[in-house]
């Protein structure tokens, strides 16, 4: 067989002389790759593993939902004993631990281990080493794969139900209501602009259209596995970061801050107890203030009689506690489309007073140009999931301009977190009053 000889991709764009054709010219690229098989061979597997690396993602999920991680908590465990503690077939759970061993430039969350016959050695496959003067331990040359004997890495750790900071309430509901939002929504969201969020869940036919609160709020499990998600990654997410981005008592200024959204209060209760000084009143809708108390009682000293609680809407403009010195929004904005979120901004602007200042933590996306290859930036990711969940998005600095321009607001500065992305958006009214509300 005679191999096509591989041509540049600058001498393939050089190529101008084609048949004449009534359709359009293939792009240069493209064209490269079809005449060239080596290329094709090269790319395939890659591409392969790319567009299945839900697979990887589905394993650890069941993993996680099985709490193979809990039960190798105490040490090494074989997959007999893993399999009898989780209730699981034996084969099949040996093949998901073996998937999740990792393998090449994929890390992974389990490790298989081998008894060392050195008390200082790690008990782990180590490579052969002749220029030492005893064997290093090496794995049996054959052994049945139940017998198999595996031990947590680091990430796996993370994935126990009482570990310190777990991520497992977060693959469970990855693997749940947000990985069926991915794989059943994300399609009709591109080809529409909005998600239904509701048929991604595999609703009936039948059922009306439903957006990912009201599906949460008529699904308790979900709804339950959503919060408990959100409250672990939480910790991670880098919003606290942002606390300290911004001087919320004005100078000195400020007496009086509104966290508007603010759910339980935690991160209302981080600021007022930085400053002493302050006031704060938690705005939220009443079920959720329902759980504030809890979050409320373990505050620091002295914030708890600080705190007001005032049930309400965000949409409702009247509900929106009136006159404060500064109004916070931490991820809010984001949950929203542009219409909605300039109706939600407006509202807010029209409890506000003139000298009154607006602070948005929130995610402001890279506004790059073309291909970085050292720049990873999950924003754009975060920026999908926004669309496929809730219908709303990541927004880049001249998107928050223009957003909060046409909700009566002047862009005042954006303070960039050192981590993920996380930034103080913050703004005044602009001159003129109040912005007109819908």
């Amino acid at each position: 067989m005679v191999s096509t000889p591989l041509r540049s991709p600058s001498a393939v764009a050089a190529v101008t002389a084609v048949p004449p054709s009534s359709a359009p010219e293939l792009d240069p690229v493209a064209r490269f790759v079809d005449e060239n098989p080596y290329i094709r061979r090269m790319l395939a597997y890659p591409v392969g593993f790319v567009s299945a690396s839900n697979w990887l993602a589905s394993s650890i999920y069941v993993a996680a939902k099985l709490r193979v991680f809990d039960a190798l908590s105490h040490g090494p465990r074989t997959v007999a004993q893993i399999a009898t503690e989780v209730d699981a077939d034996v084969d099949a759970l040996a093949r998901l631990l073996r998937a999740l061993g990792g393998q090449g430039p994929v890390p992974g969350v389990l490790i298989e281990v081998f008894d060392s016959p050195l008390p200082f050695a790690p008990a782990m496959l180590l490579p052969a080493l002749p220029q030492l003067p005893f064997s290093a331990p090496r794995a049996p040359a054959l052994i049945e794969e139940s017998e198999r004997r595996y031990a947590l890495t680091p990430l796996g750790a993370l994935l126990r139900t009482d570990a310190v900071g777990s991520m497992r309430p977060w693959a469970i509901f990855s693997g749940e209501e947000l990985g069926r939002a991915w794989s059943n929504g994300l399609l009709e969201a591109v080809r529409n602009g909005k998600p239904d969020f509701g048929a991604s869940q595999r609703a009936p036919a039948s059922a009306a259209p439903s957006g990912f609160f009201e599906y949460m709020a008529a699904h308790a499990d979900a709804g339950a596995r959503f919060d408990a998600s959100m409250e672990a990654v939480s910790e991670y997410a880098g919003i606290f970061d942002g606390l300290g981005l911004f001087d919320w008592s004005l100078g000195g200024r400020a007496s009086t801050i509104v966290d508007v959204g603010g759910g339980t209060g935690t991160m209302l209760c981080a600021i007022l107890k930085a400053h002493r000084t302050l006031r704060g009143t938690l705005f939220d809708r009443s079920e959720v203030l329902g759980r504030a108390p809890a979050v409320l009682q373990r505050a620091a000293p002295g914030v708890r009689e600080r705190v007001e609680l005032v049930p309400g809407s965000f949409f409702d403009a009247p509900s929106i506690p009136a006159g404060a010195d500064v109004y916070v929004l931490k991820n809010i904005a984001h949950d929203w489309a542009d219409d909605d979120a300039a109706r939600l901004l407006r509202c807010v602007g029209s409890a506000m007073r003139a000298d009154s200042v607006l602070v948005l933590l929130d995610v402001v996306r890279s506004a790059r140009l073309g291909y970085e290859p050292w720049v990873l930036d999950f924003a754009d990711f975060y920026d999908l999931n926004m669309l496929v969940t809730v219908g709303g998005k990541e927004r880049s600095r001249a998107e928050w301009e223009r957003l909060l321009h046409s909700a009566g607001f002047e862009l005042v500065s954006i303070r960039a977190g050192a981590e993920r992305g996380v930034s103080a958006i913050e703004a005044t009214l602009r001159a003129g009053g109040s912005p007109s509300l819908p």
